[in-house]
Protein backbone atom coordinates (compact mmCIF):
# COMPACT_ATOMS: atom_id res chain seq x y z
CA UNK A 1 0.00 0.00 0.00
CA UNK A 2 1.44 3.88 -0.71
CA UNK A 3 -0.60 7.14 0.32
CA UNK A 4 -0.16 10.31 0.78
CA UNK A 5 -1.60 13.04 2.68
CA UNK A 6 -2.42 16.96 3.32
CA UNK A 7 -2.49 17.77 7.03
CA UNK A 8 -5.35 19.07 8.95
CA UNK A 9 -5.14 22.86 9.93
CA UNK A 10 -6.63 22.50 13.72
CA UNK A 11 -9.01 19.86 13.58
CA UNK A 12 -10.55 20.24 10.04
CA UNK A 13 -9.33 20.24 6.50
CA UNK A 14 -6.61 17.00 7.05
CA UNK A 15 -6.95 14.62 3.51
CA UNK A 16 -5.51 11.12 3.09
CA UNK A 17 -5.31 8.99 0.21
CA UNK A 18 -4.55 5.38 0.16
CA UNK A 19 -3.96 2.60 -2.92
CA UNK A 20 -2.31 -0.45 -3.42
CA UNK A 21 0.65 -0.11 -5.66
CA UNK A 22 -0.44 -3.23 -7.75
CA UNK A 23 -3.42 -1.47 -9.06
CA UNK A 24 -2.02 2.70 -9.37
CA UNK A 25 1.28 4.37 -9.73
CA UNK A 26 2.23 7.73 -8.71
CA UNK A 27 3.48 9.46 -11.03
CA UNK A 28 2.84 13.39 -9.81
CA UNK A 29 0.88 14.74 -6.77
CA UNK A 30 0.15 18.38 -5.62
CA UNK A 31 -1.06 18.53 -2.62
CA UNK A 32 -2.79 21.90 -1.57
CA UNK A 33 -5.34 24.09 0.56
CA UNK A 34 -8.14 21.78 0.91
CA UNK A 35 -6.98 19.10 -2.06
CA UNK A 36 -4.95 16.55 -2.80
CA UNK A 37 -4.32 15.77 -6.59
CA UNK A 38 -2.84 12.65 -7.67
CA UNK A 39 -1.94 11.54 -11.26
CA UNK A 40 -0.73 8.13 -12.19
CA UNK A 41 -1.68 4.86 -13.88
CA UNK A 42 -5.09 3.75 -12.61
CA UNK A 43 -5.21 -0.05 -14.36
CA UNK A 44 -2.49 1.18 -17.26
CA UNK A 45 -4.71 4.18 -17.79
CA UNK A 46 -3.18 7.88 -17.24
CA UNK A 47 -5.83 9.31 -15.04
CA UNK A 48 -5.97 12.17 -12.26
CA UNK A 49 -7.70 11.46 -9.02
CA UNK A 50 -8.64 14.73 -6.78
CA UNK A 51 -9.35 14.23 -2.82
CA UNK A 52 -10.98 17.55 -1.62
CA UNK A 53 -12.05 19.19 1.34
CA UNK A 54 -13.81 22.79 1.05
CA UNK A 55 -13.91 24.74 4.30
CA UNK A 56 -16.78 26.80 4.41
CA UNK A 57 -15.47 30.63 4.03
CA UNK A 58 -16.70 31.78 0.58
CA UNK A 59 -13.46 32.96 -0.06
CA UNK A 60 -11.43 29.66 0.58
CA UNK A 61 -13.85 27.68 -1.50
CA UNK A 62 -13.00 30.25 -4.39
CA UNK A 63 -9.14 29.75 -4.32
CA UNK A 64 -9.80 26.43 -4.11
CA UNK A 65 -11.67 26.44 -7.24
CA UNK A 66 -8.85 28.48 -8.78
CA UNK A 67 -6.19 25.62 -8.22
CA UNK A 68 -7.82 23.34 -9.50
CA UNK A 69 -9.19 24.54 -12.68
CA UNK A 70 -5.49 25.91 -13.12
CA UNK A 71 -4.72 21.81 -13.19
CA UNK A 72 -7.22 20.94 -14.84
CA UNK A 73 -6.19 23.60 -17.43
CA UNK A 74 -2.65 21.29 -17.44
CA UNK A 75 -3.98 17.97 -17.81
CA UNK A 76 -7.30 18.49 -19.69
CA UNK A 77 -7.57 15.38 -21.94
CA UNK A 78 -6.92 13.07 -18.93
CA UNK A 79 -9.76 11.37 -17.21
CA UNK A 80 -10.48 13.30 -14.49
CA UNK A 81 -12.46 12.11 -10.67
CA UNK A 82 -12.69 14.36 -7.57
CA UNK A 83 -14.02 13.37 -4.58
CA UNK A 84 -15.04 14.63 -1.20
CA UNK A 85 -16.42 17.18 0.93
CA UNK A 86 -17.42 20.07 -1.43
CA UNK A 87 -19.27 21.90 1.54
CA UNK A 88 -21.57 22.98 -1.04
CA UNK A 89 -24.96 22.29 -2.70
CA UNK A 90 -26.13 21.99 -6.55
CA UNK A 91 -30.17 23.14 -6.15
CA UNK A 92 -32.22 23.39 -2.92
CA UNK A 93 -33.66 20.18 -2.61
CA UNK A 94 -29.92 19.03 -1.41
CA UNK A 95 -30.36 20.75 1.97
CA UNK A 96 -33.02 20.56 4.65
CA UNK A 97 -33.29 22.19 7.53
CA UNK A 98 -31.47 24.95 7.27
CA UNK A 99 -31.87 28.85 7.44
CA UNK A 100 -30.95 31.03 4.69
CA UNK A 101 -28.76 32.62 7.01
CA UNK A 102 -26.58 29.89 7.76
CA UNK A 103 -25.73 28.67 3.90
CA UNK A 104 -24.33 30.40 0.89
CA UNK A 105 -27.55 31.55 -1.26
CA UNK A 106 -28.65 31.18 -4.51
CA UNK A 107 -25.25 33.01 -6.19
CA UNK A 108 -23.14 30.35 -4.58
CA UNK A 109 -25.04 27.48 -5.93
CA UNK A 110 -24.15 29.25 -9.28
CA UNK A 111 -20.73 29.43 -8.92
CA UNK A 112 -20.46 25.67 -7.81
CA UNK A 113 -22.32 24.62 -11.18
CA UNK A 114 -20.44 26.87 -12.96
CA UNK A 115 -17.32 25.67 -11.66
CA UNK A 116 -18.41 22.18 -12.64
CA UNK A 117 -19.67 22.90 -16.20
CA UNK A 118 -15.85 25.10 -16.12
CA UNK A 119 -14.40 22.34 -15.08
CA UNK A 120 -15.96 19.99 -17.88
CA UNK A 121 -16.72 17.26 -15.10
CA UNK A 122 -20.32 15.18 -14.42
CA UNK A 123 -22.34 15.23 -11.17
CA UNK A 124 -23.14 11.02 -11.78
CA UNK A 125 -26.15 9.81 -10.38
CA UNK A 126 -26.21 9.00 -6.92
CA UNK A 127 -28.22 5.90 -5.41
CA UNK A 128 -28.91 5.30 -1.55
CA UNK A 129 -29.66 8.44 0.86
CA UNK A 130 -30.54 11.87 -0.27
CA UNK A 131 -28.41 13.58 1.85
CA UNK A 132 -24.60 12.77 3.09
CA UNK A 133 -24.21 15.15 5.89
CA UNK A 134 -26.39 15.22 9.01
CA UNK A 135 -25.98 17.76 12.01
CA UNK A 136 -25.27 16.47 14.87
CA UNK A 137 -28.39 17.36 16.51
CA UNK A 138 -30.21 15.81 13.53
CA UNK A 139 -32.35 18.86 12.32
CA UNK A 140 -30.35 19.62 9.43
CA UNK A 141 -28.83 17.42 6.58
CA UNK A 142 -27.02 18.42 3.26
CA UNK A 143 -25.49 16.92 0.01
CA UNK A 144 -22.10 17.99 0.42
CA UNK A 145 -20.25 15.11 -0.69
CA UNK A 146 -20.24 13.68 -4.03
CA UNK A 147 -18.15 12.41 -6.64
CA UNK A 148 -17.51 14.31 -10.04
CA UNK A 149 -15.96 12.91 -13.07
CA UNK A 150 -15.10 13.98 -16.64
CA UNK A 151 -16.22 13.08 -19.84
CA UNK A 152 -12.86 10.31 -20.71
CA UNK A 153 -13.53 8.87 -17.15
CA UNK A 154 -16.75 8.08 -17.78
CA UNK A 155 -15.40 7.03 -21.57
CA UNK A 156 -12.59 4.86 -20.23
CA UNK A 157 -15.01 3.08 -17.16
CA UNK A 158 -18.90 3.41 -18.37
CA UNK A 159 -22.26 3.33 -16.01
CA UNK A 160 -20.29 4.67 -12.95
CA UNK A 161 -22.76 5.36 -10.26
CA UNK A 162 -22.27 6.91 -6.43
CA UNK A 163 -22.85 4.91 -3.70
CA UNK A 164 -24.21 6.89 -0.26
CA UNK A 165 -23.91 4.44 2.36
CA UNK A 166 -25.14 4.47 5.63
CA UNK A 167 -23.58 6.73 8.38
CA UNK A 168 -22.35 5.48 11.73
CA UNK A 169 -20.27 7.77 14.20
CA UNK A 170 -19.48 10.44 11.34
CA UNK A 171 -21.67 13.20 10.69
CA UNK A 172 -21.10 11.91 6.89
CA UNK A 173 -21.87 9.54 5.11
CA UNK A 174 -19.16 7.15 3.38
CA UNK A 175 -19.53 7.31 -0.78
CA UNK A 176 -18.48 4.69 -3.13
CA UNK A 177 -18.23 5.25 -7.16
CA UNK A 178 -18.55 1.98 -8.47
CA UNK A 179 -18.43 1.76 -12.34
CA UNK A 180 -18.93 -2.48 -12.27
CA UNK A 181 -19.55 -5.38 -10.46
CA UNK A 182 -15.31 -6.38 -9.25
CA UNK A 183 -15.02 -10.12 -7.15
CA UNK A 184 -12.67 -9.22 -4.35
CA UNK A 185 -12.24 -12.97 -3.62
CA UNK A 186 -13.09 -14.21 0.04
CA UNK A 187 -13.35 -11.85 3.22
CA UNK A 188 -10.06 -11.43 5.37
CA UNK A 189 -9.03 -12.70 8.19
CA UNK A 190 -9.86 -10.17 10.70
CA UNK A 191 -9.09 -9.60 14.83
CA UNK A 192 -10.24 -6.87 16.68
CA UNK A 193 -7.71 -4.17 18.60
CA UNK A 194 -9.54 -5.00 21.82
CA UNK A 195 -8.39 -8.63 21.49
CA UNK A 196 -4.94 -7.71 21.89
CA UNK A 197 -5.32 -5.73 25.33
CA UNK A 198 -6.65 -9.23 27.40
CA UNK A 199 -3.83 -10.57 28.82
CA UNK A 200 -5.52 -14.68 27.47
CA UNK A 201 -5.96 -13.59 24.00
CA UNK A 202 -2.01 -14.77 22.97
CA UNK A 203 -2.26 -18.40 25.14
CA UNK A 204 -6.24 -19.15 23.97
CA UNK A 205 -4.90 -18.64 20.34
CA UNK A 206 -1.46 -20.68 20.90
CA UNK A 207 -3.60 -23.36 22.77
CA UNK A 208 -6.31 -23.49 20.13
CA UNK A 209 -4.42 -23.84 17.28
CA UNK A 210 -2.06 -26.68 18.62
CA UNK A 211 -5.08 -28.62 19.71
CA UNK A 212 -6.58 -28.64 16.03
CA UNK A 213 -6.00 -31.77 14.19
CA UNK A 214 -6.13 -31.06 10.24
CA UNK A 215 -4.07 -33.58 7.65
CA UNK A 216 -3.01 -33.04 4.57
CA UNK A 217 -0.84 -30.69 2.34
CA UNK A 218 0.78 -27.91 4.20
CA UNK A 219 -1.10 -24.95 2.74
CA UNK A 220 -4.72 -26.86 2.93
CA UNK A 221 -3.67 -27.67 6.79
CA UNK A 222 -2.48 -23.82 7.08
CA UNK A 223 -6.05 -22.61 5.64
CA UNK A 224 -8.24 -25.02 7.39
CA UNK A 225 -6.66 -24.31 10.63
CA UNK A 226 -7.55 -20.81 9.86
CA UNK A 227 -11.37 -21.28 9.39
CA UNK A 228 -11.36 -23.51 12.42
CA UNK A 229 -9.65 -20.63 14.35
CA UNK A 230 -11.59 -17.74 13.13
CA UNK A 231 -14.54 -20.16 15.07
CA UNK A 232 -12.97 -20.65 18.40
CA UNK A 233 -12.37 -16.75 18.22
CA UNK A 234 -16.03 -16.03 17.69
CA UNK A 235 -16.88 -17.94 20.25
CA UNK A 236 -14.09 -16.38 22.64
CA UNK A 237 -14.57 -12.62 21.85
CA UNK A 238 -18.95 -13.00 22.94
CA UNK A 239 -17.72 -14.92 26.29
CA UNK A 240 -15.04 -11.65 26.79
CA UNK A 241 -16.08 -8.59 24.79
CA UNK A 242 -19.85 -9.67 23.87
CA UNK A 243 -21.65 -9.15 20.54
CA UNK A 244 -19.78 -6.11 19.02
CA UNK A 245 -21.04 -6.54 15.72
CA UNK A 246 -24.37 -6.84 17.15
CA UNK A 247 -23.83 -3.65 19.29
CA UNK A 248 -22.64 -1.56 16.46
CA UNK A 249 -25.38 -3.17 13.69
CA UNK A 250 -28.32 -1.66 16.10
CA UNK A 251 -26.52 1.33 16.86
CA UNK A 252 -26.18 2.23 13.24
CA UNK A 253 -29.47 1.20 12.32
CA UNK A 254 -30.80 3.41 15.09
CA UNK A 255 -28.92 6.41 13.63
CA UNK A 256 -30.05 5.92 9.84
CA UNK A 257 -33.71 5.04 11.54
CA UNK A 258 -33.40 9.19 12.79
CA UNK A 259 -31.82 10.27 8.98
CA UNK A 260 -34.64 8.45 7.35
CA UNK A 261 -37.32 9.77 9.35
CA UNK A 262 -35.70 13.42 9.39
CA UNK A 263 -35.16 12.84 5.09
CA UNK A 264 -39.04 12.57 5.17
CA UNK A 265 -39.84 15.60 7.65
CA UNK A 266 -40.19 14.18 10.46
CA UNK A 267 -39.23 14.89 14.24
CA UNK A 268 -35.93 13.34 16.10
Amino acid sequence: MEWRIVPARERAGGLLCVWKASIFSLEECVPGEGFLWLRGKWKEVDSVIVNVYSLYVLGEKRKLRENLRELRRRYVDLPWCLVGDFNSVRRVEERRGIRGEDVSGASEMEEFNGFIDAMELDDIPAVGRKFTWTRPNGKASSRLDRFLVSYPWSLTWPECAQYVLQRDVSNHCPLVLKCSHVDWGPKPFKTRNCWLLDPSFGEFVSSSWSNLSIKGWGAFVFKEKLKLLKHELKQWNKEKVGDLDRKCKELVKSINVLDLKAEEGGSN
